[in-house]
């Protein structure tokens, strides 16, 4: 499921909550691996067989993988949640949020939209515009 279609699904809100919410958990991943990363690199100092060697340095290459695997996907989920929330703000009366229109309900100006776009509805003035979540 695409972006758009999880908005119209969720609503914008629950939608950003959710991407603040794995947003942070990855970057609780990124801490939690660079520990193991640096629990590894230690390790390199006191080993005592070969066995030892390839268990410390898988530690030391699986933290840094880890690590660089979640810090872009806190980056990439981040990017997004701040893209599609500079764009939630209603051109009519500057109120942040909006109500995702569903796709038999677009008003007809907009009936060309394409379906990777919201179309979304302004809760406090009913003002209506696009957000493209560049997916």
């Amino acid at each position: 499921m695409n972006v758009a279609d999880t908005i119209r699904k969720q609503g914008f809100r629950r939608w950003y909550e959710r991407q603040l919410i794995e947003g942070h958990l990855c970057l609780v991943t990124v801490v939690l691996a660079l520990i193991m990363f640096a629990a590894g690199f230690e390790l390199l100092s006191v080993r005592e067989t070969v066995a030892d060697l390839f268990v410390d340095s898988a530690l030391v290459i699986g933290g840094a993988a880890v690590a660089w695997f979640a810090w872009l996907r806190y980056a990439s989920t981040m990017m997004l949640a701040e893209w599609v929330g500079e764009q939630a703000n209603c051109p009519g009366c500057r109120r942040h949020g909006f109500r995702a229109v569903p796709l038999g309900e677009v008003p007809p100006q907009y009936a060309a939209t394409p379906r990777r776009q919201v179309v979304a509805s302004c809760r406090k003035c009913g003002h209506y515009w696009c957000i493209d979540p560049g997916t």
